[in-house]
């Protein structure tokens, strides 16, 4: 059974005192604090140790050498002071914040800026000569500076004890770990020797080894309880044994115990160094968690605040004599919900007017009490103390009274959370599958990421390089889903989680779609063809893909078996050099094909053909997809507006007495035929200065068509169009797809998406005329040309 950690009071400060100076507390201490979103103040990340005293306005440390002003929030400097790092990486600082000769009782208030919602430090006293002691959590402020308040006149001193990163590099020490034990008791000889720790003497503490804190962690999370019995108050300076003694001071009171939570640096040994000074007292050491090595697993830290609890609100009451009771945490006050990865969170305890002398323990609910103290009080006394507490799996702690009836007040100073990795499912192909048919539709993913940790998390899916970010719920689980293309080829998904600066993927999820190998390859020219002297010959598969990085070698012989040229291994079409082909000649040709295939490890070799083909001076190289007809009024895309002929820009005719207005980045080339336009993003128009014919066109004269307009598709716009006719069946409507210059769009524009289908197979352009009728809208034509 554990000892009581309380001892009669006597002397120095009265009941009435106290309960005087509990009156002239300000309303913060009871107003509830609604439901909100989540409650973060800043970012965080994994904790360093350092230390160093960035404030004391008795001493002109830190800038100021005045008295605190009641009410009024002074800017202190952190980012570069104590070891602190002044590169912009600091979210938040663990501070020890000292009060002393104050005019009454009051309360510690810090914030990173005057946008953002403070955070309780602690609450002191106003008896003369005594000071108070907590550590708090403070998100720091974009610029390196914090900003704090007290209520009443009174010494403020702010010691660091380490600051929460969001470096990664492993530079930093690491992420925190819950272990709730009681390793230091000097009335028992626990973990010390049995004996009092008189004035200027210290103990060595060993914290890695037994206390299931392995070797090489970086810090300690500690309840330090200092039991005095004499009249005179006292103070401790923790520190990782061997290294320097730093300014820090843990003020305890005079005649009672007094809890306060430290955050300390462990030697390369794993041991702490406990002083004491002022006065005699027993020690109790309560270890609440530990800070794991560099580089090392462990939940990150979020700055935070809120009111979680208040047994004096509407709905609640007081905690009788040595209840226990479930209080919850997770999703309250703008706490992350469990699922969400969070796994401690770090409270201001406050012990709203002690019903008798006594302590509370918090630990996480469903669990068995570890005996471990969280804050210790006097009759009629408010207290605080700041606890880290593992949560339950139901998202509570539980809070025990052992006092007489006393009422609580918890606000928040932030979380820890491991953020959980998201998942990624496509139903219909397993990961690491190959299927060798492609599918006629997209495949459906599902991604499922948990509630977000912080107000920035979110949830980034990014299908084969595409990256698409969605807002995660602060309250459930989101779950997304994503088409991947029904391309031949590799796909990949992968699911990120961002919260604030940790990220967590769920590694790729990774398919394949078709298998060109196995199946039949078309060629261009078909087989038996007649074309023209200056032809170029290509492979492809229709409903598949040869990849873009496989080696294609052209033979090409005569009538009589002879080879008359081989072309270099290349990954397209390839262009028969002039002066091969002879008028009239018939020629055979095949294509030696080498590349992956079907997702397996090694190359497969097709050999494709033979195919002929007889060589023809008169026929005409590029095959028109011609004669389109639509009733579609002439459309221009961005950068191509038809303006006024007196527009100041350049501009080109188009000979109805209206032009093509220019953007000033655009380059202009005049021909003897045509204007000649060049935009910057690589969209290609052509004008021709002639009234335009049409072969074959219905008897109409050339003068009833303005002279013709064309736009070039490059390579990157024929692929986009091919995809969107693969997933969607058409291009007009489908996301994704740039409008193009002079891109007239129909649903039902068979010959466009003939030319589509043919330049992504032979890895060409396409020629877009457009002719404008003189006569009606319904009567302008649409070209295609496949082109090289």
């Amino acid at each position: 059974m554990r000892t009581p950690l309380h001892a009669p009071r006597a002397g120095k400060r009265s009941i009435a005192a106290a309960a005087l100076g509990t009156l002239a507390l300000i309303g913060s201490l009871l107003v509830a604090t609604p439901a909100q979103a989540l409650s973060d103040t800043g970012t965080g990340g994994v904790f360093t140790p350092s230390t160093g005293r960035i404030l004391d306005t008795a001493k002109g440390t830190g800038g100021f050498s005045t008295p605190m002003e009641a009410g009024k929030y002074r800017t202190i400097k952190v980012a570069g002071l104590a070891g602190l790092p002044k590169d912009g990486s600091v979210g938040a600082v663990s501070l020890n914040a000292t009060v002393g000769a104050s005019t009454g009782y009051g309360t510690l208030f810090a914030r990173p800026d005057a946008n953002t919602s403070r955070t309780t430090m602690l609450i002191y006293n106003g008896v003369s000569g005594e000071y108070t002691s907590n550590s708090a959590t403070v998100a720091v402020g974009s610029d390196g500076t914090i900003q704090v308040m007290t209520e009443t006149s009174a010494r403020l001193i702010l010691d660091v004890q380490g600051y929460y990163t969001s470096n990664t590099d492993g530079t930093a020490a690491g992420g925190f770990v819950p272990v709730a034990k009681r390793i230091v008791d000097t009335r028992s000889g626990l973990g010390a020797a049995k004996a009092t720790i008189a004035p200027g003497k210290s103990i060595d503490v060993q914290v890695t080894g037994t206390n299931g804190v392995p070797a090489g962690a970086s810090s300690a999370v500690v309840n330090l309880i200092a039991l005095n019995s004499t009249d005179a108050d006292g103070y401790l300076t923790p520190y990782a044994t061997g290294g320097s003694k730093p300014a820090n001071s843990l003020h305890y009171a005079p005649s009672e115990t007094t809890s306060i939570q430290a955050q300390v640096p462990l030697s390369s040994a794993g041991k702490m160094t406990i002083a004491n000074a002022s006065t005699t007292a027993n020690l109790v050491v309560d270890l609440q968690g530990y800070f794991t090595a560099a580089g090392k697993s462990g939940a990150v830290f979020t700055p935070a605040s809120g009111r979680v609890y208040d047994s004096r609100a509407t709905g609640n009451k007081i905690l009788a004599k040595n209840e226990t009771r479930s209080i919850q945490v997770a999703g309250a006050a703008g706490l992350p919900v469990m699922g969400s990865g969070v796994s401690a969170v770090v409270l201001t305890l406050i012990v709203a007017h002690g019903g008798s002398n006594g302590y509370a323990d918090v630990y996480a609910d469903g669990k068995t009490n570890p005996g471990i103290t969280a804050v210790n009080f006097q009759t009629n006394e408010i207290q605080t103390n700041t606890i880290t507490v593992p949560l339950g799996a139901n998202g509570k702690i539980a809070l025990r009274n052992a006092a007489e009836a006393t009422n609580y007040v918890i606000d928040v100073q932030g979380w820890y959370s491991s953020p959980k990795v998201p998942t990624v499912s496509c139903p219909s192909i397993a990961s690491g599958k190959w299927v060798a048919t492609v599918p006629s539709s997209p495949v459906s993913c599902t991604v499922t990421a948990p509630a977000r940790s912080s107000s920035d998390g979110t949830l980034v899916v990014t299908v084969d390089s595409a990256p698409v970010t969605f807002k995660r719920s602060d309250t459930a689980t989101t779950t997304s889903t994503v088409l991947v293309d029904n391309l031949p080829g590799a796909h990949t998904v992968t699911a990120t989680t961002v919260d604030g600066d940790s990220q967590v993927s769920s590694g790729s999820y990774t398919f394949g779609l078709g298998d060109w190998a196995t199946k039949q390859i078309a060629s261009d020219p078909s087989n038996g063809a007649t074309i023209a002297l200056d032809s170029e010959l290509s492979v492809y598969v229709p409903d598949d893909d040869i990849p873009a990085d496989a080696a294609i070698t052209y033979t090409l012989r005569n009538n009589s078996g002879d080879t008359v040229a081989t072309s270099d291994a290349v990954n397209d079409s390839w262009q028969i050099p002039d002066g091969i082909l002879v008028d009239g000649a018939t020629y055979s040709w095949q294509a030696s094909i080498t590349g992956k295939s079907g997702g397996r490890s090694t190359d497969s070799t097709v050999i494709a053909g033979p195919y002929t083909f007889t060589a023809s001076s008169s026929v005409a190289n590029d095959p028109a997809f011609s004669e389109e007809e639509d009733n579609a009024a002439p459309q221009y895309g961005p950068g191509s507006e038809v303006v006024a002929a007196d527009a100041d820009n350049a501009r080109v005719p188009l000979g109805d007495g209206t032009a093509l207005t220019l953007p000033d980045d655009a380059v202009l080339t005049e021909t003897a035929d045509l204007y000649h336009v060049v935009y910057a993003n690589g969209f290609v128009t052509d004008v021709s200065k002639a009234p335009a014919t049409i072969a074959g066109a219905q008897s109409r004269a050339a003068s009833q068509y303005y002279p013709k307009i064309s736009f070039y598709f490059s390579r990157s716009q024929v692929e986009a169009a091919y995809k969107a006719l693969q997933i969607y069946g058409e291009i007009c409507g489908a996301p994704g797809v740039a409008w193009t210059v002079g891109w007239a769009c129909s649903h039902a524009n068979r010959n466009l998406q003939d030319a589509i289908t043919s330049a992504h197979y032979q890895k060409k352009r396409i020629r877009h005329d457009f002719y404008r009728s003189k006569v009606c809208g319904s009567c302008s034509r649409n070209v295609y040309t496949v082109v090289k």
